[in-house]
């Protein structure tokens, strides 16, 4: 006579099917450098791709939010004075003899190594006082 699986004895074909289908469920395999390099460049490239200037003067222009133009037109110069137009335009009137735009740009990079320097020693020093020495 056949007695029924009780409730303390484990039921070894459920444990077996459930094992196999365990098995059968994909593992993600983790990608290799190459792989993740590939698929971050494919990102990059279509955000880049989204970013695309509408015409020829979009990185000149901005919005005029609600009628007010002294707002956008300060904008605007905030916008050409980060990115020096101005300074380009004022050199471009005349020609620049090669040595002296050569020492020009020499003098320009040592001075925003210098600032930058003192940037850093400024906050060393904001550092240490906050510490209370």
């Amino acid at each position: 006579m056949a007695s029924l699986p009780s409730q303390d004895t484990p039921n070894w074909d459920n444990m077996v099917e459930k094992n196999a289908k365990v098995k059968e469920q994909v593992v993600p395999k983790e990608k290799t450098p190459a792989e993740l390099w590939q698929e971050r460049s494919m990102d990059y490239e279509n955000r880049r791709r989204d970013q695309t200037p509408v015409s020829t003067y979009s990185g000149r222009s901005v919005l005029v939010k609600s009628g007010n133009v002294g707002e956008a037109y300060a904008r605007l110069q905030s916008i050409l004075y980060r990115n020096k137009v101005q300074a380009q335009l004022r050199l471009t009137e005349r020609h620049e003899k090669k040595g002296v735009k050569r020492r020009r740009l020499s003098s320009e990079r040592w001075r925003k190594q210098f600032a930058h320097e003192v940037r850093k020693k400024v906050q060393l020093v904001a550092k240490i006082r906050n510490r209370g020495a």
